[in-house]
């Protein structure tokens, strides 16, 4: 059975197959600190009490804590430290560029699963409604199941223009680039024969709630 990048199949695994990976990073800090020093008094000073001058202490320099560097995922392992999306403000609002924004953030939620094989912000923004949707959490899952890996698959989206739709949601029109794919076993090998780029155009279904952008729907445009 053949892989095939996003959009050109919605399920492409078992879902028997299943599972969770994480990483651990460690960073550590250093210290350093200045001593202090004394002189003796001067003896030609007509005062009985000796005198002391003080040295004054160097300020301490902390050494910053080094910061964790996104490494993409090859045959020797999964991607590490891969960056979190963050959701802009703009795609908060209910609002053209609102939809446009959260439906970019939305694809970029998409990749960092690919990358990580978390899709618990997937699945959260996603309508269970969304067939497409489940379908890309379900193979994703399977995908990174028993220990296995994805390296590349990473998302951009060049382009995305919204207008309303008829029933209260919004359309939003989608450049979609996704780079060549290949599935690992825990050897590092290919599961399977990698797949190649893609760039097609999508067509989401969003809608604006309590809780903000979901994604309705989600297909190609033929």
């Amino acid at each position: 059975m053949t892989l095939q990048n996003l959009f050109t199949s919605r399920a492409f695994w078992s879902r028997r197959q299943r599972s969770s990976a994480g990483a651990l990073l460690i960073a550590g800090s250093l210290l350093l600190a200045g001593c202090a020093g004394s002189s003796p008094a001067d003896p030609g000073t007509a005062s009985p009490a000796a005198s002391e001058s003080g040295t004054p202490s160097a300020p301490a320099t902390p050494t910053p804590t080094p910061s964790a560097v996104y490494k993409p995922a090859d045959a020797s392992g999964p991607a590490q430290n891969v960056p979190v999306p963050v959701l802009p403000d703009v795609a908060k609002t209910e609002t053209k560029e609102g939809a446009e924004a959260f439906t970019k953030y939305w694809f970029s939620i998409l990749s960092y699963a690919y990358e990580t094989g978390d899709t618990a912000s997937l699945s959260k923004l996603s309508k269970a409604e969304c067939s497409f949707c489940q379908g890309l959490v379900d193979d994703i899952e399977a995908a990174w199941a028993d220990g296995k890996w994805i390296s590349g698959g990473q998302i951009e989206i060049p382009a995305a223009t919204a207008k309303p739709a008829t029933d209260g949601s919004t359309q939003v029109i989608l450049q979609v680039l996704q780079k060549e794919l290949v599935i690992r076993n825990q050897d590092g090998s290919p599961y399977q024969e990698k797949t190649a780029a893609t760039n097609t155009g999508s067509v989401a279904m969003v809608k604006f709630g309590d809780a903000g952008w979901v994604v309705d729907d989600l297909g190609l445009i033929r």
